[in-house]
Parts: C-alpha cells; structure tokens; sequence
C-alpha cells in the first residue's frame, strides 16, 4: 500500500503486511482496514488483484482461498470501506500500466508467489491474460515453473534458467517489442537476459494506479 501525487511521487512510506491464512476474504479486508488506518489521507484508491477481475468483481484467485472469492464484489466492498472512489483490475494488469511505453506490443511479467501477465497494444490493455496457467513444460504451467516455491526448491541459478525458457519460449509468440519484467523475485534472476527486457520495481508498477484514472 502507497499513497502517491497526481505526478506518481510517494507520499507515504510503502507499507506491507502479510498476506492472512486463510485467505479469505473477510481476512484480508481486515488486514487492509489495518493499513489504511496507518495512511495520510487520500482522495482515491487503485486495486491490484492476484486474479480475474470484471468490471471490479473477482471471478478467481489461484493463489488466495480459490473458492471464497468466486463473483466477490471487491470494488464494492473497498467503496463502501474507504467512502472514496475505487477501481480494481488484475495485480499485472496494473503494474503494466505504470511501465508501458504505450507503443507496439509490450508484455508485462511478474515474478512472484505465482506468475503475473499483462499484454498491451499501443497503450491499450489486453485484460485478464492470466498466461501463468498456460501449459509449458512437461505437463505443468508456465506459474508451476517459476513460482517462488520453485525457486525455493531448485535455488537461484536454475530457477533463473527455467526463466530464461520461458522467455525464449514466448517471445516468438508474442512478438513484443518490450517485455517487462517485474515482482518481488526477479532480484533473484541470473540469467543475461535479451536487450528488449527491462526490469521494473514494485514500486515503479504501483504508479499505474495513476493511470487507471486517466483512462
């Protein structure tokens, strides 16, 4: 969570806590009206969601409690808790839009618990991709490939090849101009990766709930 200015300057510190287990969502509302007590004031909230998301309801989430989020009314429920506008869209989705060069196709990817993706066409966003579900490699998704748990389990160096698969992978596919690639883990790559690869921070994807308003 972070509170930005119209130019995408951080006013407040960027505060983090833990995701709850179970997570349901009752839980994680409670974990979020814990942190908003701890922000200045705002005028308007951005939602990065780890799961489809229509029109600010979400219709998955993988990587959270699957079945308890199915047709939650997110959007609606973060309205009525902070009495400011909100919109929510995919946790990718939003980040792409803070690294975008807005030109040709870009494909954003995060590196994380699972994977996130993004596709964009001159600026405009291809919503709900959800490419870490796509089968990959001898039998299992391209998420189930480079998740955290794999890293944690094969280590750096070939987590970070199978990484390098992946791009190798989609990139004849995509034919994208720019990848982008972001999430808490890509610190951990150790791999030369191809010169239209850029890498982003989570903090510089938190800037496209900016441009969420602009659209």
């Amino acid at each position: 969570m972070l509170v930005l200015d119209a130019e995408g300057r951080p006013v407040s510190e960027r505060l983090r806590f833990l995701t709850p287990k179970p997570a349901v969502p009752r839980a994680v509302i409670d974990v979020i009206e814990q942190m908003l007590a701890l922000q200045p004031p705002f005028d308007r909230v951005s939602v990065g969601f780890p799961g489809v998301v229509v029109h600010g309801v979400v219709h998955t989430a993988p990587n959270l409690d699957r079945p308890s989020w199915k047709n939650y009314d997110l959007e609606g429920d973060l309205r009525r808790l902070t009495r400011v506008p909100v919109r929510v869209i995919n946790d990718a989705d939003l980040q792409g839009y803070g690294v975008i060069d807005g030109h040709g196709v870009e494909l954003v990817l995060t590196l994380g618990t699972g994977l996130g993706s993004a596709l964009f066409v001159d600026g405009h966003l291809v919503p709900n991709l959800e490419l870490g579900h796509h089968p990959f490699k001898k039998g299992k998704t391209y998420e189930e490939r480079v998740c955290d748990a794999e890293l944690k389990r094969l280590g750096k160096k070939e987590w970070s090849e199978r990484v390098g698969e992946m791009l190798d992978q989609l990139a004849p596919i995509f034919n994208y101009e720019v990848l982008h690639l972001g999430g808490g883990n890509v610190e951990h790559l150790r791999i030369e990766l191809p010169k239209n690869v850029r890498l982003f921070t989570n903090v510089d994807g938190l800037t496209g709930g900016i441009r969420l308003w602009q659209l």
